[in-house]
């Protein structure tokens, strides 16, 4: 698996300037998906390495296809993330949704696991199943912070119907993914805490590395945007989320 790794990394170099920069020519949108799909892929690959091919194939599935319909109900609802609909298009729809979204967020699932992994190393707690979806629900949101200003003033993929006081983006959206997030780390926590995985130290550095990336991505592209609340409240997030993990950390081993 590690050509799909070299692949990523070529793919990412090219993106960050060619996207982070809007050099990116019409004729190469499609280049879009195909980053979500690869960095989807390492997410999958890191499951299968840490739970096991079947397992880690039925988790990556399941939280593809539940996210997938969360985010169909507010293309066709406007429930859960609130009402909006896809601009640019990025390839195969299911729900109404576009299957690079739901490998984006087997994406955001493993890379936030991978952060705080070594609270998975100790056995089920009740206030570890509290505070382990917090935090990684946190990073999820964190993540979107910078994501959604981007998509959605500077590149247009996605428009949304009603509007927020964080760049005309509804709240619920964010309540959206923190909920969504932690319902899935919820049940992680209770199947990885009392199942004995087998951790890729490579792999699990790899997910910190994917994580830290797609955040650097759009940092670079909202800095040549002017989107410059959108980097502060994103660092700012995640130097909570930091200092919270800390704090949850020292719960967990007094407990």
């Amino acid at each position: 698996m590690e050509w799909v790794w070299r692949i990523f990394l070529v793919w990412y170099s090219v993106g960050i300037i060619l996207v982070g920069f809007d050099l990116l020519p019409p004729f190469l949108e499609w280049a879009n998906a195909v980053f979500l799909y690869l960095a989807g892929a390492l997410a999958v690959i890191y499951a299968v390495k840490t739970l096991g091919l079947l397992t880690g194939l039925t988790f990556s599935v399941i939280i593809m296809a539940f996210t997938m319909w969360a985010e169909s109900l507010g293309v066709k609802y406007g429930w859960v993330f609130g009402a909006y609909h896809y601009e640019k298009d990025f390839g195969v729809q299911i729900f109404g949704v576009p299957l690079t979204i739901g490998f984006a967020w087997v994406m955001v699932i493993f890379t936030s696991m991978a952060l705080v992994r070594p609270w998975l190393n100790q056995s089920f707690s009740v206030p570890g199943m509290l505070i382990y979806p917090l935090i990684t629900s946190m990073l999820a949101v964190c993540m979107d912070l910078i994501i959604d200003p981007v998509a959605f003033v500077a590149k247009e993929y996605w428009v949304w119907e009603d509007s927020g006081p964080y760049y005309g983006i509804p709240n619920q959206n964010f309540a959206g993914w923190f909920f969504v997030s932690f319902g899935i780390q919820f049940l992680l926590y209770i199947w990885m805490t009392s199942k004995s995985a087998k951790w890729d130290e490579l792999w699990t550095k790899r997910m910190k590395w994917l994580y830290g990336m797609m955040i650097a991505m759009f940092v670079v592209t909202s800095l040549m945007a002017g989107l410059y609340l959108a980097i502060f409240i994103t660092i700012s997030g995640l130097a909570v989320t930091f200092i919270a993990a800390k704090t949850g950390r020292r719960i967990l081993i007094n407990e």
